[in-house]
């Protein structure tokens, strides 16, 4: 008779975690699929009237970085996104500096009497390459320091001016204008882009053009290059005088793309009353410039063209 009173029991106990079961008392937990994920907060950082600045992407929450009264811009991301690297001239000669992405702790990297400029991290964010002068040669070199400015050594040695580098996703070459001493009608340095092994061999000139070709920029998966041209000249002159009208320039800046080895060379904004330039490309492909001191984005092709800054700007030297 136990044995069946027990039987019974452990009958009705089952019965009751059933029903509890299928009841609020033991309420099902919550999936990781209702949780939202909240999307990663691209910022561009940008130089603004003489200022390093940082925003959104969508152009929302502009922070001002810098505040000094000489001229501090372009700016480059660390590749960690800790750390933003800058042309100052507040010590007289153009230097490089470095300060924390939230305006921290701004500190000169290369402190030389000669000029320092146009800072680029490597991919794995442990040195910077830059342009300068410091060999003393009448121009100017593209250099590699470490992150912290230790270990400067030269990479080019070319005659004339070297600068605006820009280095490959895979961390073995880098990307710059290059004159050779060549000089435009206009006074103005014949510049195009070349391309170097980070310890200086197999120096490469992949544009030949009429006018400029500079501020080179890498695709982030290697295979193409972005860079401003002036190379077709001012449009319709003198029907009317295009905005940004310099005597001393052979035409208007356009953002162009070719492939890494300099071949297929194409135009993606060639709009004759703009003028674009600074290109530098998103992790998803966009390409990010300036146009006439505003900061704009469009995809490779040259589509889907957002402005970011609105009104009169004073924006430049744009990076993600």
């Amino acid at each position: 008779m136990r044995k069946i009173a027990n039987l019974v029991l452990i009958s009705l106990l089952l019965e009751a975690c059933a029903a509890a079961s299928g009841s609020d008392a033991f309420p099902e937990p919550e999936t990781s699929g209702s949780a939202e994920v909240a999307e990663p907060v691209v910022r561009i950082v940008y130089s603004h009237a003489g200022d390093i600045w940082t925003m959104n992407a969508d152009g929302s929450d502009p922070v001002q970085l810098t505040d000094d009264p000489a001229m501090d811009f372009d700016p480059a991301w660390s590749p960690d996104q800790t750390l933003i690297a800058f042309r100052s001239h507040r010590d007289g000669e153009p230097e490089v500096y470095v300060v924390n992405a939230d305006g921290s702790d701004e500190r000169n990297l290369t402190d030389h009497p000669d000029s320092d400029y146009s800072p680029a991290w490597s991919p794995d964010g442990t040195q910077i390459t830059f342009a300068s002068n410091r060999a003393g040669t009448s121009g100017n070199d593209i250099w590699i320091m470490n992150s912290d400015g230790s270990d400067p050594r030269q990479v080019t040695s070319i005659p004339g001016i070297s600068e605006y580098p820009s280095w490959s996703p895979d961390g073995l070459q880098i990307a710059f204008a290059c004159t050779f001493g060549r000089v435009l009608p206009e006074g103005v340095g014949d510049f195009e882009i070349c391309v170097v092994n980070v310890d200086g061999s197999n120096l490469v000139q992949l544009t030949d053009a009429q006018g400029v070709s500079e501020a080179p920029a890498w695709s982030t998966d290697g295979a193409e290059i972005a860079f401003q041209s002036d190379r077709l000249g001012w449009p319709t002159m003198p029907d009317y005088t295009p905005p940004g009208y310099s005597d001393d320039r052979f035409g208007e800046w356009d953002i162009w793309i070719m492939n890494a080895d300099g071949s297929d060379h194409r135009n993606i904004t060639n709009n004759p009353r703009e003028d674009e330039s600074w290109p530098a490309w998103s992790s998803d492909g966009r390409i990010l410039f300036t146009r006439y001191g505003c900061l704009m984005t469009m995809n490779a092709d040259g589509n889907e063209l957002t402005q970011i800054t609105q009104g009169i700007c004073d924006d430049g030297f744009p990076d993600w």
